[in-house]
């Protein structure tokens, strides 16, 4: 990283990286059993990430209650402008556990023998405070369970084992232990999930763990999630256990999951709008379509259209500003002004092509804005290059999917007003 205050020119700054949720529920549970056996918050815990690296974690803060206890950590998103940055993720945690007998516990009684793999030993995950719950089919967890994704799973079984079966581990009586025929299912939403390659000393054992996030609640109205059906607050995610500034990769999960949900509950079509504003004039618009048919997709065009047509959608609607139709018009898979700086040459062009006056169209190549290029077509009533620039879209978005859909293109004005409603 620079040390100057500002970077050198022509050069910019390096963003700094970050950890998910999932990193962080991980580091907070092996602190949390580092506690249960020395009675101490280790300052830093070391986490294993999928592909098999090292990050060390922080820890916040941590206590001790009657045979359970609880670890604290903050979460850090690096600079990218993650919502539940600074957020503070909680592992409490619950050990149950009773001598090898060879005989069948009572927890197997319960969960009806052996968990996947053979394993005795077993992790309910439970969602606590601020961590939501699905309610809707589509997205890679179970309706019901807490919203703790797959790879953040594997992520928190895979250390907990680490952290049993390294070091100075010798059986239960370490851990301040219940037995486990004192051990009931929670009433909040929950998971089991099995724990191998545990030694012979530990495989009777069962470990509580509830993961919260005190201002979850408030941080979940900030993202998606009550739109594709997570409720009651944040998910835990991750794929890395890292999280790259500004990540386009973490966008395309989350518009990748926003079609699966509309696809699980039944829509054929789906309206893609780059944000809140045109999102809410399509809605109006479209009173008839379901809530979940709506995605966000900011100014992933070509993306969006390519993963609509893996999912086997039948048909997409367009619900855009000027601004992005004209993007849409050149054919730009990416509209950011970062990588698709805005060209109003295509538009003095059309309007030329539609016979417009020579001095107009260089008012148009020359406007500040499209805001501005739009004001002047509007106040010269030139529909028909408005119309055009549409059906160029409509034509790229056709091309993109291959025509394998329908494709429909609504145009709104800056004040709300459709100027547009095109279909192929």
């Amino acid at each position: 990283m620079y040390r100057s205050s500002s970077p050198p020119q022509g050069k910019r700054k390096r963003l700094r990286a970050g950890f998910s949720t999932g990193t962080a529920m991980v580091a907070a549970a092996r602190a949390a059993l580092r506690l249960c056996r020395d009675g101490s918050v280790p300052e830093r815990v070391a986490v294993r990430l999928p592909n098999d690296c090292f990050i060390s974690i922080k820890m916040e803060a941590g206590g001790t209650g009657k045979k359970s206890c609880w670890v604290s950590v903050i979460k850090d998103a690096g600079d990218d402008p993650d919502v539940t940055h600074r957020a503070e993720l909680r592992v409490a945690l619950k050990v149950f556990c009773s001598p090898a007998t060879g005989g069948t516990s009572q927890v197997q009684q319960q969960l009806g023998g052996e968990m996947p793999g053979g394993s005795r030993a077993t992790v309910c995950l439970v969602a606590g405070e601020g961590i939501g719950v699905v309610t809707k089919p589509g997205l890679p967890v179970a309706v019901g369970e807490p919203a703790v994704n797959p790879v953040p799973r594997r992520m928190l079984c895979r250390n907990l084992v680490e952290e049993l079966t390294g070091g100075r581990w010798l059986g239960c009586e370490q851990l301040g232990w219940s037995d486990l025929f004192t051990w009931k299912p929670p009433e909040s939403p929950h998971i089991l999930l099995p724990l191998t390659g545990l030694p012979e000393s530990l495989k009777d054992l069962l470990l509580q763990l509830e993961v919260q996030v005190p201002n979850g609640r408030a941080l979940a109205k900030r993202t998606l999630n009550p739109r594709l059906g997570i409720l009651g607050g944040i998910s835990i995610l991750g794929t890395t256990g890292l999280v790259k500034p500004f990540s386009h990769e973490a966008y395309e999960e989350t518009i990748e999951s926003a079609l699966s949900v509309a696809a699980s509950n039944g829509c054929r079509e789906v309206v893609l709008s780059t944000g809140g504003k045109s999102e809410r004039l399509a809605q109006n618009y479209l009173p008839n379509m379901p809530p979940e048919a709506f995605i966000q997709i900011a100014d992933f065009y070509a993306f969006s259209l390519q993963a609509a047509r893996r999912m086997n959608f039948q048909g997409v609607v367009h619900s855009v500003f000027f601004g992005k139709l004209v993007k849409m018009a050149y054919g730009h898979a990416y509209t950011h002004a970062h990588k698709a700086a805005l060209d109003l040459c295509l538009i003095a062009r059309v309007a030329a092509e539609k016979g417009y006056d020579e001095f107009f169209c260089t008012m148009l190549r020359e406007a500040n804005t499209a805001r501005h290029a739009l004001e002047m077509l509007l106040n010269r009533a030139a529909f028909e290059v408005i119309s055009q620039l549409a059906e160029l879209a409509l034509s790229n978005s056709r091309r993109i999917t291959e025509n394998t859909m329908t494709i429909r293109v609504i145009l709104f004005n800056y004040d709300g007003t459709p100027l547009v409603d095109i279909s192929s």
